[in-house]
């Protein structure tokens, strides 16, 4: 899932995930994923609207389109929709987490299963 489609203030936006968009929005904000994860969770009207708004650019550059709001404009309509607990917001931080980390390998279990005894080597 590399893009979503959303109504914000009854405007039907488009926002595009993906390794460009990272790229794009991590120099943007001068930061790392930890520390985007990090300000997110710190600090939610300041980096959601920012998340959003980098994601709607980059969507745009991939349709050959120019974007027609600034960042400021941008957060008016997530505003007007509600804020960063609506559920517009709410849809764009599922897709976007889940753009993160759709392909991240899991964990191998620790715990040690049944089966065939290792050998060991002694000399005897």
């Amino acid at each position: 899932m590399n893009n979503i489609k959303l109504k914000l203030d009854n405007k039907e936006l488009g926002f595009h995930f993906g390794l460009g968009f990272m790229g794009e929005l991590l120099d943007s904000l001068d930061c790392s994923i930890d520390e985007l994860m990090t300000g997110i969770q710190k600090n939610p009207f300041k980096f959601i609207p920012k998340v959003m708004f980098e994601a709607h650019n980059y969507n745009c550059i991939r349709d050959n389109k120019e974007s027609e709001y600034s960042l400021f404009s941008f957060t008016d309509l997530i505003d007007n929709d509600g804020g960063v607990m609506s559920e517009s917001v709410s849809k764009f931080l599922e897709a976007f987490t889940k753009s993160m980390t759709k392909d991240v390998p899991k964990e191998p279990n620790k715990i040690p299963t049944k089966g065939k005894k290792k050998a060991v080597l002694q000399k005897k």
